[in-house]
Parts: C-alpha cells; sequence; structure tokens
C-alpha cells in the first residue's frame, strides 16, 4: 500500500497540470461544492462511544475494484482524486 501511496504522490505534480491545477478546495474553501456545516451543529465524539467498524475484509487494490480496468499508468481523472 505504500508503495501505491509513494507512487501516486510522485505522480501528482504532473497530473494536478492536466486535470483542474487551479481547483484547489483544501486552500480556497468557496471552491467546495460541499455545503457548510454551522459549528453549532457539531459534537464531540470520543473514541470510546464510536463503533468498531471491521475493515479486515476491504481490499486496498484499485484492478480488483475496478476488474482489471485503468491499470498503473492510466490518465483517467480517477486516479488520483
Amino acid at each position: 500500500a505504500m508503495k501505491k501511496m509513494y507512487k501516486a504522490c510522485v505522480k501528482y505534480p504532473e497530473w494536478k497540470q492536466k486535470h483542474q491545477p487551479h481547483f484547489k478546495p483544501w486552500l480556497h474553501p468557496e471552491q467546495s461544492p460541499l455545503p457548510s456545516l454551522a459549528l453549532s451543529e457539531l459534537s464531540v465524539q470520543h473514541a470510546d462511544s464510536l463503533e468498531n467498524i471491521d475493515e479486515s475484509a476491504v481490499t486496498e487494490s484499485r484492478e480488483e475494484r475496478l476488474g482489471g480496468a485503468g491499470g498503473e499508468g492510466s490518465d483517467d481523472d480517477t486516479s488520483l482524486t
């Protein structure tokens, strides 16, 4: 998993230049398509009150999710989003 993450990070600057280079909602919240929430609507949750979620059966391979399509080196919009 770490090798795939490293590979994606190395390729990100080139990919971003081709895919909406000025769209950066993490820097410019006004670009975010998600609705804003008022802080008064949020509540603090402590770890002991959260449900344990078993992710042991979740696969990390993109090829498995897509049935082998979109292999490495793919230049589609979903490869780094």
